[in-house]
């Protein structure tokens, strides 16, 4: 049952309750319901772990837009690098479900300051083909960036792991 979708599991219809019941016979009635109630919620959370890790894309884009109109496209770039490094090494070893919910909604900012940022540079006189190269990097170049940024955040803390292993090991002997 954990791999049927969030959607399939609120709508589990009374012939498919009384084959998943025949196949768990141990199971009575509330205990399924809890079960089911408990995947829903496995599932869920999940779901908000993946999306956390696009968060400080979505951040990082919308620092460029934002830097990049009230001062320059450079600047922009600067501290929207800046913002993704920051974030990506944060985010990648603290979630708030909470804080998550909240931030999820920035996804669908980023879309119009897409815009916003090709309307920005084509006032500022860039070519339309610079424009498209900014823009597709503010996109795509972000998602590369985080990737990369979460490299040396990652090694460091599986170098403290391995270092704490190491000195519970020691201690023990």
């Amino acid at each position: 049952m954990y791999d049927y979708p969030v959607d399939r599991l609120l709508k589990i219809n009374t012939t498919e309750r009384a084959s998943l019941l025949s196949e768990f016979p141990t199971l009575g009635e509330a205990e399924f319901d809890h079960v089911v109630q408990q995947l829903i919620a496995a599932r869920r959370y999940e779901q908000e772990r993946v999306g956390w890790q696009a968060v400080p894309h979505d951040v990082a884009a919308l620092t460029i837009v934002v830097v990049t109109s009230l001062a320059d496209l450079r600047a922009g770039v600067v501290a929207g690098v800046a913002v993704l490094v920051l974030l990506e090494s944060v985010f990648q070893y603290y979630f708030n479900q909470r804080l998550y919910r909240f931030l999820s909604a920035l996804v669908w900012l980023t879309y119009p300051a897409y815009a916003w940022l090709a309307y920005i540079l084509y006032r500022r006189g860039f070519e339309l083909v610079w424009i498209a190269v900014a823009v597709a990097f503010t996109w795509g170049g972000t998602f590369l960036l985080g990737l990369l940024a979460r490299i040396p955040a990652r090694l460091f803390y599986e170098a403290r792991e391995k270092a704490t292993e190491d000195a519970a090991r020691l201690k023990k002997k």
